[in-house]
């Protein structure tokens, strides 16, 4: 964390690094290539490169990071005119991007910070494993959003879900996302439900029950808070909603689920 002005020094790691911005803008060079990294994005540095800041930070910083090494080395492939995945891929996501599901990589991020700081750990293999998991959160979003591609979900559809993810704890309805994206909201209503198979009201509860998901298993908070913090107005509509996607009822899932 940093008040004001926090200028990345210049290195090169024998070691990758992953970066994930909480608060404010790192702006950083990577392989001669600048990079400014936004709240919610994240910048994968890749070992043996240089990496440094160009320019200080403006107001706060807040990043979480780790350092890694991998036993496979990392390859760079270009995604401009498509490719095939190797069979053996472990790990594949953009060197600089923004997941779709801020709070669920920002959970399993921290999730391995609070397992780094445990002083005794019964097998290393937690840290590793942990990684992997984030990392592997990160690679099936990339590829969620190819499968998007594939599937014909065009762009403009493709913004809009992921705008809705980002903002569906707001008082949210199909009027106000046609007036974001300016078109109307009986064609866009349409156009939604043609190249999504979903109507615009399942994806916004199935968002906002995602987003209580992540509040019930990080947060000690109660049922009706996690209802009124991702975007329900009515505490029973919410259980009712929860028990449609996830097959149980909050409650449970808070007792299943009592640590990050």
């Amino acid at each position: 964390m940093s008040r004001d002005g926090f200028l990345h020094h210049r290195r090169i790691f024998d070691c990758h690094v992953l970066i994930f911005i909480l608060e404010g803008t790192l702006h950083i060079t990577q392989a001669g290539v600048p990079h400014s990294v936004a709240s919610g994005h994240y910048i994968f540095l890749k070992a043996g490169e240089e990496h440094y800041g160009h320019m200080p930070s403006n107001g706060k910083l807040i990043y979480l990071w780790v350092h890694f090494s991998s036993d496979a080395p990392w390859e760079t492939i270009s995604a401009d005119n498509g490719f095939n995945l190797p069979e053996s891929y472990s790990y594949l996501f953009p060197e600089h991007g923004a997941p779709a599901n801020f709070q669920r990589v920002s959970m399993l991020f921290r999730q391995l910070i609070d397992y780094s700081r445990q002083e005794i750990l019964y097998t290393q293999a937690i840290l590793y494993y942990s990684l992997s998991l984030l990392a592997m959160e990160i690679t099936q979003e990339f590829l969620d959003s190819l499968t998007n591609r594939k599937n014909n979900i065009s762009p403009v559809v493709h913004t809009i879900m992921d705008w809705i993810k980002s903002n569906c704890h707001k008082p949210l309805s199909l009027h106000d996302i046609a007036e974001e994206f300016h078109y109307n909201a009986d064609y866009l209503s349409s156009l939604f439900k043609k190249e999504t198979g979903m109507t615009f009201v399942y994806y916004l509860n199935k968002s906002r029950v995602e987003i209580s998901k992540n509040l019930l298993s990080s947060i000690n908070i109660s049922i009706k808070e996690a209802a009124y913090s991702c975007g329900f107005r009515d505490e029973k509509y919410y259980m009712k909603m929860f028990k449609k996607y996830e097959g149980m009822t909050p409650l449970q899932y808070k007792n299943a689920f009592h640590k990050k």
